[in-house]
């Protein structure tokens, strides 16, 4: 799993509407906190509309808002609605299975594990928070 902009955009426009809780938000309102290509977010709200993580509302005082609580969304799900999902199979890149030695296979699938299992504990809320350690923080940017 690489973690790309799309990733890290959608992460990025779910903590400013978590923190704006009180009020939906306009695309422009969440880009410009961000600082993210509008463009770009577009599609990225729409993804996770498709996904039930946020939820529209028209009219002046209109914009995105999430769909549930923010203790209840992990980085996982917010992932998955914008990403692909980390992989189970023990595949290279081209396809075929893998012929590395059995102890690089279980470290690898150890480290597939810590991070799917890091992806789906860790709660928008948490990080809107600022509560998550360090320690946490770096988990969160392994790349596999």
């Amino acid at each position: 799993m690489r973690l790309s902009k799309k990733g890290e955009y959608a992460l990025r426009a779910m903590i400013a509407l978590t923190r704006n809780c009180d009020s939906a938000m306009t695309i422009t309102q969440v880009a410009t906190s961000e600082e993210l290509p509008k463009k770009f977010l577009e599609q990225i709200l729409l993804a996770l509309k498709s996904a039930g993580l946020v939820k529209s509302k028209a009219g002046p005082k209109g914009g995105y808002e999430l769909a549930a609580p923010a203790r209840g969304i992990t980085v996982g799900k917010i992932l998955a609605a914008v990403e692909e999902p980390i992989s189970h199979e023990r595949l290279d890149p081209a396809g075929e299975e893998t012929l590395a030695p059995s102890g690089v296979v279980a470290l690898l699938d150890d480290i597939r594990c810590y991070v799917r299992n890091k992806l789906e504990t860790v709660s928008l809320q948490e990080i809107a928070d600022e509560a998550l350690t360090d320690q946490d923080v770096e988990a969160l940017m392994w790349y596999i």
